[in-house]
């Protein structure tokens, strides 16, 4: 651990320095020491300073150690007194000059130093400042990020639920073409049941049409044979009888057979009028299914707008009561 420095250590280096002919400053104690802080020498350098006009005054204050003889040390006392008082001259005038410019350099070692603590002070403060704005800086850096993560989570989820909207999507589109299929086919079955039927009582009321006439041809024919038969046989009376006997019985027969044909008619009628009434439900259950078509086509133009399940699962409903209806029609 590194000692401080004393007084009596700067003012040696003082001495030191002044008989090199070099003049005392803070740098050059510190230097000459090889330690100590600016603050610790600047006092001990101006006390120095101070004392150093009286010490110069004073003969013994640099004066040699009394280990000589007295007349050598008288002489050399006398020629050293001679000496040091033409020195003291010359010494007070660079003391003088030395004193004026350490003094001056001391002042400005001052002012240095106060202006690197003013500057320390600025640094610390401007440090404290960054400090203040870096953790600023990292709060807010925190919070996007916490921003980010939640606007990545609802990114995510909307992601899902467009993937499940066009599952569902995907999925209406299927049973909408699954019910146009059905139903394509419900009018297919429809028409061709429509048209058999009308097929069919086409032949029934062209065979019925057929059998009339050869019934008409057969009883005009029949008449047209007793009439000549009568012509022929006019003197045979009891031969007449019997043929208007048999002609009645003819004509009778005709009679019924032709009420029997009109009451087949009418039954072909009846049942042309029942295919005609099917026809209309299958045309009017087409209509329906048409009109049921457009409706899921509007859902699903809806559910694509909107993107929401709730309208899906509406549409799904009211498409399963479409086919209710449907099926019950």
């Amino acid at each position: 651990m590194a000692r401080g420095i004393t007084e009596d250590e700067v003012w040696k280096a003082c001495d030191v320095l002044l008989l090199e002919g070099s003049r005392p400053t803070i740098e050059r104690v510190r230097q000459k020491l090889g330690r100590g802080s600016p603050n610790t020498v600047s006092p001990m350098l101006e006390t120095w300073f101070k004392h150093l006009g009286a010490r110069i005054t004073d003969p013994g204050a640099f004066s040699a150690p009394a280990s000589m003889p007295d007349l050598v040390h008288q002489a050399g006392l006398h020629l050293w007194e001679a000496a040091q008082a033409e020195a003291r001259r010359d010494l007070a005038e660079q003391l003088e000059a030395g004193l004026a410019a350490a003094a001056s350099n001391v002042e400005a070692e001052k002012e240095r130093a106060k202006i690197a603590e003013a500057a320390a002070f600025a640094e610390s403060s401007k440090a404290a400042h960054l400090q203040a704005e870096v953790d600023q800086l990292r709060k807010e850096l925190d919070a996007e990020r916490a921003a980010h993560v939640a606007a990545a989570a609802r990114l995510h989820e909307a992601h899902l639920r467009q993937a499940d909207l066009q599952a569902d999507l995907e999925k209406a589109r299927e049973a909408i073409d699954v019910e146009r299929v059905r139903g394509a086919q419900s009018i297919a079955a429809a028409d061709e049941r429509a048209a058999g039927a009308e097929r069919r009582a086409a032949k029934e009321i062209e065979h019925e049409r057929m059998l009339r006439s050869k019934t008409e041809r057969s009883a005009e024919s029949v008449v047209k044979r007793l009439e000549v038969a009568l012509r022929a046989q006019v003197s045979a009376e009891d031969q007449l009888g019997t043929v208007q006997l048999h002609l009645t019985q003819l004509r009778t027969q005709a009679k019924q057979r032709e009420q029997e044909l009109e009451a087949g008619a009418q039954q072909r009628d009846v049942q042309i009028q029942e295919l005609e009434a099917a026809l209309s439900t299958a045309n009017v259950a087409l209509s329906r299914a048409s009109a049921q078509d457009a409706l899921v086509r509007q859902l699903v133009v809806q559910l694509g707008g909107s993107g929401n399940k709730s309208a899906r699962r509406g549409a799904g409903a009211k498409t399963q009561a479409a086919k209710k209806g449907k099926i019950a029609a």
